[in-house]
C-alpha cells in the first residue's frame, strides 16, 4: 500500500502543476475580432475557416467582411464558384464604398462568359473608380461604345453613385487575376 501512494502523490502533484502551464494548442490570434481572425485564415488559406469566421461580421454590415466573403465565392476558394452570392457580398460591400470590391465588380460585370454580365453596372462600377485607375479608362470608353451602340448609355449614366467616401481597406485583387 505505501508503494502505491508513492506513486499516486507524484502524479497528483504533477496534474495539479498542469494548470500552470500555458496552453500551447490554443488558436495564435484568441482575442482578435472575427474579421482579423478571417484575415488571418484567408493568408494562410485556410478558407473554409476564414468563410466561418468573416460571415456574421459581413451579416452585419463589415465592408472587408463582405468584400472577402465575396471574393472567397467569386474564385471557389472553398471548392464551389457561386456567381450569385459573390456577386450579392461585393455589391453589399462596394455599395460601402470598400474599392477592392468596386473594382472586382467593374470587371465581373464585363466578362461575357459570366453569368451576370451587365455592361451598365460594368460601366457604372468603371466610372466609379477611373479616379483611382487611370489604366482602365480604355476598358471604361468599351463599355460605353457597347453601351452607346445598343442605346443604353443614357440609362448608365443616369445611375446613382455610392458613398461618396471611399475606402481603401483589405485589397487581395493583386492575389487574383481581375477578369
Amino acid at each position: 500500500m505505501k508503494r502505491f501512494s508513492f506513486l499516486i502523490f507524484p502524479l497528483l502533484l504533477s496534474l495539479s502543476a498542469c494548470a500552470f502551464v500555458p496552453n500551447f494548442f490554443e488558436p495564435k490570434f484568441a482575442g482578435y475580432t472575427d474579421v482579423e481572425k478571417g484575415i488571418e485564415a484567408f493568408n494562410t488559406a485556410n478558407y473554409p475557416q476564414a468563410l466561418n469566421y468573416l460571415a456574421q461580421p459581413a451579416e452585419n454590415g463589415d465592408m472587408d467582411a463582405q468584400y472577402m466573403v465575396g471574393m472567397i465565392y467569386l474564385y471557389g476558394l472553398t471548392g464551389v464558384k457561386n456567381s450569385y452570392a459573390a456577386q450579392k457580398w461585393l455589391t453589399l460591400a462596394a455599395q460601402s464604398g470598400q474599392r477592392a470590391a468596386q473594382e472586382q465588380l467593374a470587371f465581373f460585370y464585363q466578362d461575357e462568359l459570366m453569368p451576370l454580365y451587365n455592361p451598365i453596372n460594368s460601366y457604372y462600377w468603371f466610372s466609379v473608380i477611373i479616379g483611382d485607375h487611370p489604366e482602365y479608362r480604355e476598358k471604361m470608353q468599351n463599355m460605353e461604345w457597347t453601351l452607346r451602340s445598343r442605346g443604353l448609355l443614357a440609362t448608365a449614366q443616369t445611375m446613382p453613385k455610392p458613398v461618396k467616401k471611399r475606402y481603401k481597406g483589405v485589397d487581395f485583387n493583386s492575389l487574383f487575376p481581375l477578369r
